[in-house]
């Protein structure tokens, strides 16, 4: 039996080991949907949220801490502005008018990372969209639409 074994272990012994690298295989996290951040902004700087009404309807928006702003109108074609609400918000925004069935709204977003300032247009967008309601920024740079 010790004979046996001596023959393993020089047999072992004389095999020559090679180095394997672990490979990680290319990451594959980005999952499609809502849950994705639509853009994001520097959160170390300060943030400005410029809303610019690109549809025919008047538009109200407003910031969900109610003791932050009373909600400002904007007529078509008009940008209103939000800045020092810190580094996360809530912002929601709605048509002005009384019957809203023929159209929902659509927020389409873009960062000027040189200023830190997101651009949101406003446009209306068929009854077969569900619409946006909200802009919700938060601490981490994310921006997502609700």
């Amino acid at each position: 039996m010790k004979s046996l074994s001596l023959i393993v272990l020089l047999v072992l012994g004389f095999v020559p080991v090679s180095e394997v690298e672990a490979k990680d295989p290319p990451a594959e996290t980005y999952q499609p949907g809502y849950w994705q951040p639509v853009a994001r902004f520097d959160n170390k700087r300060i943030v400005e949220v410029n809303i610019i009404n690109n549809t025919d309807v008047p538009i109200e928006y407003d910031l969900t801490d109610i003791e932050a702003m009373n909600p400002q109108a904007l007529q078509p074609e008009q940008t209103g502005n939000l800045n020092g609400f810190g580094s996360s918000a809530n912002i929601v925004i709605y048509p002005l008018v009384n019957d809203a069935t023929d159209f929902n709204l659509r927020y389409k977003v873009a960062v000027d990372e040189d200023n830190n300032v997101i651009n949101v247009s406003v446009i209306k967008d068929k009854p077969s969209f569900l619409g946006h309601r909200s802009i919700n920024l938060q601490r981490t740079g994310a921006v997502y639409l609700y």
